[in-house]
């Protein structure tokens, strides 16, 4: 089956030594920004896509920032492990030329980051960063769809969109694996801790493990991923009316009514977060690299 290919497919990415290296550094409590500094700078492009993304009108910082050092100590460890990984991502997604827009499906993945970091804040969920990373490695799952079996993945979108009708819906109607139980088993495999991979999971409806010990995480996901696709239509590949789990508003502790407030905050952070959204991380002349 497709979860046992995983491992053995040559066409899968996986993090490489200095991507692995920026994730073991930034979560160890004694590194200092120099020895986050040193493993980022073997990297040279790594480096220039991680300033780049830190300029960002997202951040909003008062000043360009031209040094990493400068970047660590402003934006912090766990935002550059978040950007490196965002980079890695996008590099992921572009390994190989396949039948969909990995633009678009890029645009996704960090729409979908930042709406569930803007929805953490909102409703006072201590961990944003955790949830930013959360939110660009849920729907990794379609990455692994895509890279093994593109015709298929293809077909997938387009029935979605013939059908009006989200993909996990017609992936649990036809009884196959799943792009979130794809994407659970690849972060596994990369040696991602259990909050990303249960994101991973159950993204698309919490309440199929409501007694989660990520739930919380998994429902601030859940919830970007809804506004994600309302803002941008069809760039996850998939299509229809967002299902919404009812999960959601007891474990955030939201009301139905609150979702028009939080549209048209989303709507402020969409505008300018723009850069990041659509800018992914080119090179200096637009060249995806």
């Amino acid at each position: 089956m497709i979860k046992e290919l995983l491992g053995t497919i040559s066409e899968i990415p996986t993090p490489d030594i200095v991507v692995q290296e920026i994730i073991s550094t930034a979560s160890n409590p004694n590194a200092s920004a120099k020895d986050l500094e040193k493993v980022i700078s073997m990297d040279v492009g790594l480096s220039s896509k991680i300033l780049r993304l830190v300029n960002s009108a997202y951040y909003g910082l008062p000043r360009k920032i031209t040094k990493l050092s400068e970047a660590i100590v402003i934006v912090g460890f766990k935002t550059v492990r978040n950007l490196a990984l965002s980079v890695f991502t996008y590099s992921a997604l572009h390994s190989k030329h396949t039948f969909i827009d990995h633009d678009k499906l890029w645009s996704h993945f960090m729409t979908t980051a930042i709406f569930a970091e803007h929805i953490a804040k909102n409703i006072g969920f201590m961990n944003r960063e955790e949830v930013f990373l959360a939110g660009i490695m849920h729907d990794v799952g379609k990455i692994a769809i895509d890279l093994l079996f593109p015709t298929y993945m293809y077909e997938l979108a387009k029935f979605s969109e013939e059908k009006q009708t989200p993909m996990f819906l017609i992936e649990y109607k036809c009884q196959v694996e799943d792009h979130m139980e794809l994407g659970g088993e690849l972060l596994k495999l990369w040696k991602f801790p259990d909050e990303y991979i249960s994101v991973a999971l159950y993204h698309e409806k919490p309440s199929l493990n409501p007694d989660l010990p990520y739930v919380e995480m998994t429902c601030i996901v859940h919830l970007a991923n809804v506004f994600s696709n309302i803002f941008l239509p069809g760039y996850s590949l998939s299509y229809g009316p967002p299902y919404l789990d009812p999960l959601v508003f007891s474990v955030l502790g939201i009301k139905p009514s609150d979702l028009k407030i939080m549209f048209h905050e989303l709507e402020r952070v969409f505008e300018k977060s723009k850069d990041m959204i659509y800018g992914g991380v080119k090179d200096e002349e637009g060249v995806q690299t």
